[in-house]
């Protein structure tokens, strides 16, 4: 990696880093039905970033759009919608390392499976310390007394989703560089997946709460704040994101530091800063992780 791909890497994990806080702080200031506060969020958070892309291109995108990066764009923002719920059902219905597990490992394995298709992927030797983080990521997110088989049908078919959901997510970002032409052009992709998740985030909040969801959009100072920053984290860091994989880094290798380190390094902080504690099978996750991540980036791109 060069230069501008580590420098873009490390502002792309403190966003994130930065989007899990201020999400923590604006559902606990929350004042309408926590219920509500994630769906809110998905609208809002949609709005936000598709127009921060159509900012970002300065508002000249092309008048004759690209109509594979429109479908690409479009399913990608039903795939986006589908993750939020299913986010949502399986921290209701199961264990929280397992959860985590399935969604990070999705968006590590589907997008590195893809690209070694395509003749992109990672080195051989790569393999082993994707392996090596995938077990990371389920002992970092492992809670003192959590059972694995401790969630029912559903909670597993919610997983699943999640991992497909995450894969699919991040292997349609990878792949539209085939048909961005124009730096404008790479713009239409986040525009139409967050404006398409945004829709139909609103729609099903309609059907499950009618006219009640309209009121859930009301927020206090705190929250209405924390949920702007948090917005404006995720439509930076898609942004950020997009601009490393049209520079032509190795996918696999950015989508495994995406998803394995900004947990990695979510979790010393809340460690450092908000001092949660943290177990014996944690502290080796997080070793592992490093590890592994230190692995792939030094061996595994090709």
């Amino acid at each position: 990696m060069g230069i501008f791909e580590c420098v873009m890497i490390a502002v792309l994990i403190l966003i994130y880093t930065g989007q899990s806080f201020f999400c923590k702080v604006y559902t606990a200031h929350y004042p309408g039905d926590p219920d509500a506060a994630s769906p809110v969020f998905s609208v809002v958070s949609g709005l936000v970033t598709a127009l921060a892309a159509l900012a970002f291109a300065l508002f000249t995108l092309p008048f004759h759009w690209n109509w594979q990066i429109i479908v690409m764009g479009t399913v990608n923002g039903i795939i986006l919608a589908t993750y939020n719920f299913s986010m949502i059902q399986a921290s209701r219905k199961g264990p929280y390392s397992v959860q985590m597990s399935m969604m990070l490992s999705g968006g590590i394995l589907l997008p590195a499976f893809i690209s070694y298709a395509y003749g992109k992927g990672l080195m051989p030797w790569g393999w082993p310390f994707v392996a090596l983080i995938i077990l990371s990521i389920f002992l970092v997110s492992k809670k003192e007394g959590e059972s694995m088989f401790s969630g029912n049908r559903q909670f597993w078919v919610f997983c699943l989703l999640l991992f497909v959901c995450n894969g699919l997510y991040g292997a349609l970002l990878a792949h539209q560089a085939a048909y961005a032409v124009t730096v404008n052009s790479k713009n239409e992709m986040i525009i139409c997946t967050f404006a398409t998740s945004a829709l139909l985030n609103l729609v099903l909040g309609l059907v499950q709460r009618k006219k009640q969801f309209i009121a859930d959009f009301k927020q206090s100072k705190k929250s209405g704040l924390f949920l702007l920053l948090c917005s404006l984290a995720t439509a930076s860091a898609i942004i950020v994101l997009t601009l490393l994989i049209n520079s032509g880094m190795n996918t696999t290798v950015l989508f495994t530091i995406d998803n394995a380190g900004v947990l990695l390094f979510s979790v010393l902080c809340s460690f450092i800063f908000l001092k949660e504690k943290l177990s014996v099978l944690n502290w080796i996750g997080c070793a592992g992780m490093a590890a592994g991540l230190i692995g792939v980036v030094a061996l595994g791109g090709a």
